[in-house]
């Protein structure tokens, strides 16, 4: 069911304006932004609280796992909720995290331009016990 409120009216919104002119797309009416470089996806989400108002998760996605959904196999940034008490409070709220979500996709992609990058990324980071995603990924990008 979509979310109809003024609450995500105000995101959707703000997100235009600062997502948008970088070449983000809404995936249809949701809270959700991408950011699509063919082999790997910039992902923007808009959290929904358990009351009116916004968090925001932004990350990457490596589009070699085959998963049905959207994940976050590098995570930027994760900003707590911010409620709404009413629509000029959470004006100024949503506009910075739409802010903050566009310098983050901006620094995912100084960080992400090519392959090489991203095995240079996976090859430094300490291995989980028992995942073997990590060295996957690490020999995709390589």
């Amino acid at each position: 069911m979509a979310d109809h409120t003024p609450v995500l009216r105000i995101i959707t919104s703000a997100a235009r304006d600062s997502l948008s002119p970088l070449g983000l797309a809404q995936r249809g009416r949701s809270r959700l932004w991408i950011d699509d470089h063919g082999w790997w996806l910039g992902v923007v989400e808009f959290t929904p609280p358990r009351l009116a108002g916004s968090g925001l998760y932004v990350g990457a996605m490596w589009l070699w796992h085959d998963v049905d959904h959207l994940a976050f196999h590098v995570e930027v940034i994760r900003v707590g909720s911010e409620l709404s008490r009413t629509e000029d409070q959470f004006t100024p709220l949503a506009l910075e995290l739409s802010r903050q979500a566009a310098a983050n996709v901006t620094a995912l992609r100084g960080k992400f331009p090519a392959l090489p990058d991203v095995a240079r990324y996976l090859t430094s980071k300490p291995v989980r016990g028992g995942s073997l995603w990590d060295s996957c990924g690490s020999a995709v990008a390589t």
